[in-house]
């Protein structure tokens, strides 16, 4: 592969500093539009940090879901917002926060 094919192939050093401030549900939707975006998401830990579940994905989130993005913090997860998220139980909640010592933030939100 030659440089220039390979400096393509890469994703742009800005792209890594924009994704930590994306919604859960932006940060999906762009791992599916391309292999640069995804791979980008699949390697770096710092958009997973914060989640917040939020329209309009929070009416789908289930346990099995939230424990598959939360996991993608690899046990950094520091903040964790659910609003609306009627299928979460509390099984699930402290499955992830047992599997993620350092979150020190847990907002529920139901109207």
């Amino acid at each position: 592969m030659t440089q220039i094919s390979l400096q393509l192939s890469l994703p742009h050093e800005a792209m890594f500093l924009i994704l930590p401030y994306l919604p859960l549900f932006e940060l999906l939707s762009m791992s599916q539009v391309c292999k640069s975006f995804r791979d980008a998401l699949k390697h770096d830990i710092l958009p997973w940090l914060n989640i917040i579940v939020d329209k309009p994905i929070n009416t789908r989130f289930s346990d099995e879901f939230l424990v598959k993005i939360m996991s993608k913090a690899k046990g950094r997860l520091n903040v964790v917002a659910l609003r609306n998220c009627f299928k979460i139980t509390d099984e699930g909640l402290l499955q992830v926060i047992a599997s993620n010592p350092l979150i020190n933030k847990v907002l529920l939100g139901f109207k």
